[in-house]
């Protein structure tokens, strides 16, 4: 029994003697292709989201023996974890692979619009009131990262302080925005 992770390339080498042939059994899961075997030896490779327990069977004739090939997740990497203000904006990148979606963790607060994924890549709008801890997931197939970006108040300018005289009108000018 051999084991490996999504993506990846496993030899079969089946002997005793070298004339058979690899097949695949009925009912494994999906995501692996089986290359012709030659002197008893054979590729098997799985997509990036193949998981599970593949089953590839050695024959010879009326006689056969069967291998286990365990396919774990490869984990996804959302990359480190960031912050911006209300107003702000960050890019989102996933890697490992970079066929990955983003996702929107549900249960966030409010105000923050992702874009559509390309090559790993997404863009995370924050409205001028959005403020909290927001988390966005990076998935390819049934495995994924997360990020967390930790939204701020952007501060508001009140302007300079003044002072005036009894009587006098003065002039508030508040910016940002």
């Amino acid at each position: 029994d051999q084991s490996t992770t999504s993506g990846e390339t496993v030899t079969l080498t089946g002997t005793n003697p070298t004339t058979g042939t690899w097949v695949t059994q009925s009912g494994n899961p999906t995501g692996a292709t089986l290359g012709t075997t030659t002197a008893g030896v054979a590729t098997v490779t799985f997509d990036a989201s193949a998981t599970g327990i593949f089953n590839f069977i050695y024959q010879n004739g009326t006689c056969e023996d069967t291998m286990s090939v365990t396919v774990t997740c490869t984990k996804p990497n959302a990359g480190v974890d960031q912050s911006t203000t209300s107003g702000g904006t960050v890019t989102l990148t996933g890697t490992n692979p970079t066929t990955g979606t983003w996702v929107a963790q549900s249960g966030n607060p409010i105000g923050a619009t992702i874009s559509s994924t390309t090559a790993g890549v997404a863009t995370v709008t924050f409205d001028a009131s959005a403020i909290g801890i927001y988390n966005f997931i990076y998935q390819n197939g049934t495995c994924e990262d997360t990020m967390t970006v930790t939204v701020t108040c952007n501060k508001t300018n009140a302007g300079i302080d003044q002072s005036t005289t009894s009587g006098e009108t003065v002039t508030l000018t508040g910016t940002n925005p």
